[in-house]
């Protein structure tokens, strides 16, 4: 017999609605696993107009989804969403599922370390968790000794992202330079981001496969670009030029050969021979 074989099943009307003036909570009640994902809608939209990207592949699962949208520029730690995730608390409404992973990216991910405590046992995936851009409350705070009540934490960690937070001791640390922005899209498109929501919800994460997805990047010209800026804007000339030449020689392709042999003419870098793409590109 599971939980929900016995309790009540959870009211949708009752995680479905506003959540103060600029945030929106909306409960999809699909199986006994529950999936809680923090999002921010586009600029210019509003909070109930913005639907989880994860949706479709969640129903796949048979998992039950709670989305909470915070519009653009607000983040999750308002006394309204704090009330929120005190009222799933008071109510026990996380006890009815059977296993709960609390989810996000950016804000979305310091939301996910802290409202996680409103489930002890839960599941918890931070995507590269930025720090607030404000004073927030006391309440729900992400330290060690609280996160340790989790089942499994696993922190994906940029170190190079604007605001990143630094990771906890207590969690699965998997250091991901260069992620953001746009992480969650990033590893979607990967195929990193669905493995590793399996891996947490199930019996782990197999980091090998996670990073082998991820370097895969590597073969990626708008990343390279990125990459190439992100060297010469912090005086890295001559890691910029070996980015953009290992590209070069990899792919073949001209544009690239160019970038490599201007940076290297311009910051006069010795030791870096002259790369020849073939004329099929």
């Amino acid at each position: 017999m599971t939980t929900r074989d016995h309790i009540l099943e959870p009211d949708p009307t009752d995680l479905t609605g506003p959540v103060g003036a600029h945030h929106y909570a909306r409960f999809f009640d699909n199986g006994p696993r529950l999936l809680v994902h923090f999002a921010t809608a586009p600029k210019g939209m509003k909070s109930d107009q913005h639907f989880s990207t994860l949706e479709v592949q969640a129903r796949k699962r048979e998992w039950s989804l709670l989305l909470l949208v915070a519009e653009a520029g607000h983040d999750f730690r308002t006394a309204d969403v704090v009330e929120f995730f005190d009222h799933c608390s008071d109510e026990a409404t996380f006890d009815l599922f059977e296993d709960v992973l609390f989810y996000g990216d950016g804000d979305g991910g310091y939301a996910a370390l802290c409202y996680a405590l409103s489930a002890p046992g839960a599941r918890i995936v931070a995507v590269t968790p930025s720090q607030p851009a404000k004073a927030t409350t006391e309440r729900y705070v992400p330290e060690a000794q609280n996160l340790a009540v989790a089942q499994r934490l696993v922190w994906l960690h940029d170190p190079y992202a604007p605001r990143a937070l630094d990771p906890s001791p207590v969690a699965q640390v998997l250091t991901t330079r260069y992620l953001k922005p746009g992480a969650e899209a990033r590893l979607i498109r990967r195929g990193a981001f669905w493995p590793l929501l399996d891996g947490v919800m199930g019996k782990g994460v197999d980091s090998v496969s996670l990073f082998a997805a991820l370097r895969a990047r590597r073969n990626d010209r708008t990343y390279i670009r990125r990459l190439t800026k992100k060297c010469l804007n912090a005086g890295q000339f001559a890691r910029a030029a070996a980015v953009a030449g290992s590209f070069a020689k990899r792919s073949g392709r001209k544009r690239f050969a160019r970038s490599y042999a201007s940076i290297v003419e311009t910051y006069d870098l010795k030791g870096f021979d002259p790369i020849e793409p073939p004329d099929t590109f």
